[in-house]
C-alpha cells in the first residue's frame, strides 16, 4: 500500500475558486468566502490524492479534477441562487433537483448531464468518505439517453482498453483479508469505511465475512463476458445460468431468448473470461438472494442490470484503467463496436455476425472499423 505525504503540499491544476463563482460569494460576505476557499482546497487535493480510490491513496487525473471542479462550481451557483443562502453540503435530493433541472430544462444533451452526474458523485463521495457524512449511494429515476445502439454515434474499445478494464474490475473487487497481520489499523479503517458504503451497513457492523464477501467475482465476469461477446444491456439483465456452457466454452442463446432476433446462438468465449464466470457461479451460489432465480446477475438491490447501472459501473472503471476518451463517444456498446471490429479483422464478418447476434450481415457491417495500425498498414501499401 502507497504511503501518502501528510503534509499539505499540493499544487492544485486550477484556481479553487472560478472566478463566477467569487462574484456570487460576494453576496454572502468575507468570512463565507474565506470558508468556501477552504473547503474548495481540501477537496481539489483529495480529487488529485485519493479521490479515486480512497483506499489506495489514487487521485485522478488533472483533466479530471479541472471538469469536476468546474461542474462542482456550477452546481453550488445552482444550489444557492434556488435556497438564496450559502451551503456547503449538498444532500442527494439537491443533486437530483439539479440533474432534472439540467435534463428537462435546459438545451444540453445528455452526455452534458451525464458528466454533471459524474462530477456530482464525486462531490458526494467525498462528503461521504472524507467527512463522514452519513449519505446513501445515489439513485435517481432521470433516464438520461447516453447509451442508445446506434451505430453512429459510439466508439469503439481497443484490444488494450478492454484488457484495461478487465484488470480495473478485478482490482476495484479486491480487498485484503481482514486478518492480514500487515494492515495497520488505520488501512483496515479506511476498509471498513470503503466497504460499509459499498454494502450499505454501519461501519461498527463489518466483520471478516464482509472482507471476504468483497473479492467479488461478479463485476470482472461481466466485463470478461461482454469483451468477448458483445453484450448489450439489456441481455446483460437476462443472461441465465443455463446459457454459459463451460465445457465447450460458449455462450449459449435460446431463440426464445434471444434479442432483436428469433434465433439461437453459440458464442465462443475466452479463457479468461471461463475461469471469472467459473469463478462467479461459484461464488454466486452462496448468496440467499439468488437462490430463486436463474438470473447470472443481479445488482445489490436484487435487480436486473440496465445500462444506466451498467455505464456507472463503466465510468468507474474508465477512471480506475485512466483511460483517455480523446474525443471518442464511450459507453457500454464500445464494448460492442469493439468485438465487432476485432472479429471483423482476425476471422471474416461471418464470424462476427455470429459473435454479436446480428441477424443482417449489414448491421454488423455497420458496427466494424478497422484499427488504426490496420489502416496505416493499407495506407502505407498505397504509394
Amino acid at each position: 500500500m502507497k504511503e501518502r505525504d501528510t503534509e499539505s503540499n499540493v499544487e492544485l491544476p486550477v484556481p479553487p475558486i472560478a472566478e463566477a463563482t467569487e462574484e456570487e460569494l460576494a453576496n454572502f460576505g468575507e468570512l463565507v468566502a474565506d470558508d468556501y476557499l477552504q473547503f474548495k482546497n481540501e477537496f481539489l487535493e483529495w480529487l488529485l490524492l485519493e479521490g479515486k480510490d480512497t483506499y489506495r491513496y489514487e487521485g485522478y487525473s488533472e483533466q479530471t479534477v479541472q471538469t469536476t471542479h468546474y461542474k462542482v462550481e456550477e452546481a453550488y451557483r445552482w444550489i444557492w441562487n434556488e435556497r438564496g443562502e450559502y451551503v456547503k453540503q449538498i444532500s442527494i435530493e439537491d443533486a437530483t433537483e439539479l440533474i432534472d433541472y439540467l435534463a428537462r430544462k435546459t438545451p444540453h444533451p445528455d452526455g452534458y448531464v451525464y458528466t454533471f452526474e459524474k462530477c456530482l458523485r464525486r462531490l458526494l463521495k467525498f462528503f461521504r468518505e472524507k467527512r463522514s457524512v452519513d449519505i446513501d449511494e445515489w439513485e435517481h429515476e432521470i433516464p438520461l439517453n447516453t447509451n442508445d445502439d446506434t451505430t453512429e454515434s459510439k466508439d469503439r474499445f481497443y484490444p488494450e482498453e478492454m484488457d484495461a478494464l478487465f484488470r480495473a474490475s478485478i482490482a476495484s473487487n479486491s480487498v485484503r483479508s481482514y486478518h492480514n497481520k500487515r494492515m495497520s489499523p488505520d488501512e483496515r479503517d479506511k476498509i471498513k469505511a470503503h466497504l460499509a458504503q459499498r454494502f450499505e451497513k454501519p461501519k461498527s457492523e463489518i466483520g471478516p465475512e464482509d472482507f471476504k464477501r468483497a473479492n467479488s467475482w461478479k463485476i470482472p465476469s461481466i466485463i470478461a463476458m461482454t469483451a468477448d461477446v458483445g453484450l448489450r444491456p439489456i441481455e446483460i439483465g437476462r443472461v441465465k445460468t443455463s446459457w454459459i456452457d463451460v465445457r465447450n466454452r460458449q455462450l449459449v442463446v435460446p431463440a426464445e431468448e434471444s434479442v432483436k432476433s428469433n434465433e439461437s446462438w453459440e458464442c465462443a468465449l475466452s479463457t479468461k473470461s471461463i475461469n471469472a464466470l467459473k469463478n462467479w457461479i461459484e461464488e454466486r451460489e452462496t448468496y440467499e438472494k439468488y437462490r430463486d432465480t436463474d438470473l447470472l446477475w443481479l445488482t445489490k438491490r436484487y435487480n436486473p442490470y440496465s445500462s444506466g447501472s451498467l455505464n456507472r459501473i463503466l465510468q468507474n472503471l474508465m477512471e480506475v484503467a485512466e483511460i483517455n476518451e480523446q474525443g471518442r463517444n464511450l459507453s457500454w456498446y464500445s464494448f460492442r463496436h469493439g468485438v465487432a471490429s476485432i472479429w471483423a479483422e482476425e476471422e471474416g464478418i461471418y464470424h462476427a455476425k455470429n459473435q454479436l447476434r446480428h441477424s443482417n450481415i449489414e448491421t454488423t457491417m455497420r458496427y466494424t472499423r478497422g484499427s488504426p495500425s490496420k489502416k496505416s498498414d493499407i495506407a502505407d501499401s498505397m504509394w
